[in-house]
């Protein structure tokens, strides 16, 4: 995919001079587009203390992260096949201190909380279980992407986290 500001303008019913005016250049709107696409995540990086199960918390942390890589798997791959995009994309990401390791560690150490107080088990893996849900739902917005399609015969959401969860009794 080619990402244009004129393109960008046309599809958002705006001159190309109000996309330059808002964002000045082609990475200020890669880079701006990347960060409305981490909203989804901030409950995650909230913290604080919560009322949910833990087995409500994957949901939510799953959902979150899907419409996260809904909105933002396009940007990385309009910006991972642009020359100029993806230098910055990457330093962006750098220097920001992003990528899977930050939901690992932020809702890794809510599951370890959760180990501390007995309401996980003990030898469960929180980090890896952790990252099976971001994979997770890495692997179904992406399908869903490239594929242009549910596949019903793969394990369906729920399947998932409740291998998950069951992990965790």
């Amino acid at each position: 995919m080619n990402l244009t500001t004129r393109g960008v303008a046309a599809r958002a019913g705006v001159s190309e001079a109000s996309v330059f005016y808002h964002f000045k250049d082609r990475p200020g709107l890669i880079i701006a587009a990347f960060e409305a696409g981490m909203k989804p995540l901030m409950f995650m990086m909230e913290g604080g203390e919560s009322t949910l199960t833990h087995d409500e918390v994957l949901s939510a942390a799953f959902d979150s992260l899907e419409r996260f890589f809904d909105d933002v798997l396009p940007i990385l791959y309009s910006a991972q096949a642009d020359d100029e995009l993806r230098p910055v994309v990457a330093a962006y990401i750098e220097a920001n201190d992003l990528g899977p390791h930050k939901g690992v560690e932020t809702l890794g150490g809510y599951l370890r909380a959760e180990q501390a107080a007995g309401r996980v088990n003990v030898a469960a893996d929180v980090d890896a279980v952790v990252l099976m849900v971001i994979d997770a739902a890495f692997g179904r917005s992406a399908r869903r992407q490239l594929l242009l399609l549910e596949d019903e015969r793969l394990p369906t959401r729920e399947q998932v986290l409740a291998q998950l969860s069951q992990l965790l009794r």
